[in-house]
């Protein structure tokens, strides 16, 4: 016998990507847990569609909700999914057949590659180029970090990579959203760094941007993902920037 697969969500107005994402899903789920913190749009009315188990919870911060929803699911196997991601049907086939004759043995935890897509098309340099996020995994084994942004499952156990599966990404629907989130994620980070307590000098906001451009543009290739390479590179510099500018604001202001 299988062993059991909880897919787990962690939503506020999820978007259009929503219903695609839980359908990319639902037959290699055995159970699916949306844990929402207010929507006001269809999320919930998506969810229940598709048979979700629904848990309705105040916001206390992405690391803490996701370990919330994780420690809320009904299997120690968890698959980690974004609302506004897609698993391809070659990826599903894999995971259906990894848990198709029982638990995996020795293994804590597998890597899915991650592709982003932005207006349409997909982004194959920089900073958005194929990554590799650990979101099948035992949750008898590891927990969430307590980053304020970017906040990555933590695991003691044995963790590999599954050749061919993949996560397709579609984060951002126009130029307006991410700036959005690069100032949401700008101000989280400022806010870390802070508490963190890292000394922080004048010079850091700039030469913090022109390493993250440099980075993305050139040094990953990000141009030759034309304009929204750029849009990419320029964004996440001046997120850059933003981090360290405030976060000099707030140690001045606890100064004062």
């Amino acid at each position: 016998m299988g062993a059991c697969l909880s897919v787990v969500y962690i939503t506020k107005n999820a978007g259009q990507h929503f219903d695609r994402s839980l359908a990319s899903v639902a037959h290699i789920a055995d159970e699916l847990l949306v844990v929402d913190s207010g929507s006001q749009d269809n999320t919930l009315m998506v969810a229940r569609s598709a048979g979700a188990r629904i848990i309705e919870r105040s916001w206390p911060g992405f690391a803490a909700q996701r370990q919330f929803a994780v420690a809320a699911a009904e299997n120690p196997w968890v698959l980690m999914m974004d609302a506004d991601e897609i698993l391809t049907e070659t990826a599903a086939k894999i995971i259906r057949n990894t848990f198709l004759i029982g638990e995996p043995a020795g293994v804590a935890g597998y890597l899915l590659e991650r592709r982003s897509f932005f207006h349409g098309k997909e982004i194959c340099y920089g900073d958005w180029s194929h990554d590799r996020v650990l979101r099948l995994f035992d949750r008898r084994c590891g927990a969430y970090g307590e980053n304020l942004v970017h906040e990555a499952w933590e695991t003691h156990g044995t963790v590999k990579p599954i050749p061919g599966c993949a996560l397709h990404h579609y984060s951002y629907a126009n130029y307006g959203e991410l700036l959005n989130k690069m100032r949401l994620y700008a101000t989280l980070n400022a806010q870390q760094v802070h508490q963190r307590g890292k000394v922080l000098r004048g010079y850091m906001p700039m030469t913090h941007a022109l390493a993250a451009f440099w980075r993305g543009y050139f040094w990953r290739l990000g141009f030759l993902d034309g304009v929204e390479g750029a849009a990419i590179a320029w964004t996440t510099a001046l997120g850059a920037f933003m981090k360290y500018a405030m976060a000099l604001e707030l140690r001045d202001h606890n100064q004062q």
